[in-house]
């Protein structure tokens, strides 16, 4: 029960990844916060400045959507398989890349004051702690080791019985 509960946290912050990505991939101007932040409407920047800003969203949304599809997969093997190393892969690589997400919409509201959206990417990187805390994977890894010390003991046992 608990794997199925973590998985769909992690089916729903993938769905949001790759919804967030497909905004910023998409988007033909800058979010409304970035324009707080330059002090400046989409239509006042240079060309060049535009077509700069664009290819960084599009870097972000490409990142984004990236993440979005690797969470599903990635979840949905963990479950499937019972992947002790994709349960420990995922909330890791979730939560480098919304802490550089909080990170950076952080520091344009600290620097500028721009309502950017930095708390739901603090939720983000709440809902990958509560999924890992609800999985437990280190306690996958601990029965692993009693079952590998259970068969290397019946094992020397075995040796012992037969010499």
């Amino acid at each position: 029960m608990r794997r199925k509960l973590a998985l769909g946290i992690y089916l729903v912050a993938g769905t949001v990844d790759i919804s967030l990505g497909t905004t910023y991939f998409s988007a033909r101007q800058f979010m409304s916060y970035h324009a707080q932040a330059v002090g400046a409407p989409w239509q006042e920047l240079d060309a060049g400045v535009q077509t700069l800003i664009l290819a960084l969203m599009k870097l972000a949304g490409g990142g984004w959507f990236a993440l979005g599809v690797l969470t599903i997969v990635m979840g949905l093997a963990a479950f499937k398989t019972r992947s002790v190393n994709a349960s420990w892969t995922l909330p890791a690589v979730t939560l480098i890349s919304w802490s550089a997400s909080f990170a950076a919409t952080w520091g344009v509201y600290q620097a500028t004051g721009a309502q950017s959206p930095w708390a739901p990417s603090l939720a983000m990187i709440g809902f990958a702690l509560l999924a890992f805390a609800i999985e437990a994977p280190w306690n996958s890894d601990l029965q692993r080791m009693k079952n590998v010390k259970s068969v290397d003991q019946r094992y020397a046992n075995r040796q012992r019985s037969q010499s």
